[in-house]
């Protein structure tokens, strides 16, 4: 087992402080000013008196509708963010691992990766459906609940800006190709993550 380890040492996510404090600010000023802004626009309107009455009318029911709807959205984020937060992520010999302040949250584990159930040719793979902008490795995991295999998106999860995230997405994949040699990587996976040289 110390020889796994010294092969496959574990690595822990770094995070930026300051990214994400100045996200956690721009994101609060948003939540603020929207609601205000929508508000103060309508009070211009209801002072304008070359606009009509049923203009009016319909302007205020809007930013009434949009007002109580971007704060029903902030207060139903808040209690999901609030219930677990994600403050680190590690990869290891096991998988990907995501702990909150109490401890593990949970885990993706390489013993519970599943081969393409589509026979397609790789296991994990880049998804054609992807744009340039937002390249993640795909992969099947076996999902408890529905008792089949269901593609997933290797993404980061977490409350907090990571600054070595393709060091962890790396890592972890090359954790598939030495715990999981029976999945196939598709060579464009492996491309980009410059794991041919690696291995």
């Amino acid at each position: 087992m110390g020889s796994d380890e010294n092969q496959f040492p574990a690595i822990h996510s770094k995070i930026s402080k300051g990214w994400t404090l100045v996200i956690k600010v721009f994101v609060s000023i948003f939540a603020v000013l929207t609601p205000l802004m929508v508000i103060l626009m309508a009070g211009f309107t209801l002072a304008s008196e070359k606009i009509s009455i049923e203009i009016k009318i319909l302007i205020v029911l809007l930013a009434l509708l949009m007002t109580g709807g971007f704060i029903w959205f902030l207060i139903v984020q808040i209690r999901e963010k609030s219930a677990v937060k994600i403050i680190r992520s590690a990869v290891d010999k096991d998988g990907i691992h995501y702990y909150g302040n109490q401890g593990l949250v949970k885990s993706i584990l390489y013993s519970k990766l599943m081969p393409n159930p589509e026979n397609g040719k790789y296991d994990v793979f880049i998804n054609p459906g992807q744009v340039d902008t937002d390249i993640d490795s795909c992969f099947y995991l076996f999902d408890e609940e529905s008792g089949k295999a269901v593609m997933k998106a290797l993404f980061l999860e977490g409350d907090v800006v990571i600054t070595n995230g393709n060091s962890l997405k790396k890592h972890f994949i090359k954790g598939i190709i030495l715990f999981r040699p029976d999945l196939k990587v598709s060579p464009g996976v492996q491309d980009l993550y410059n794991l041919k040289k690696d291995l």
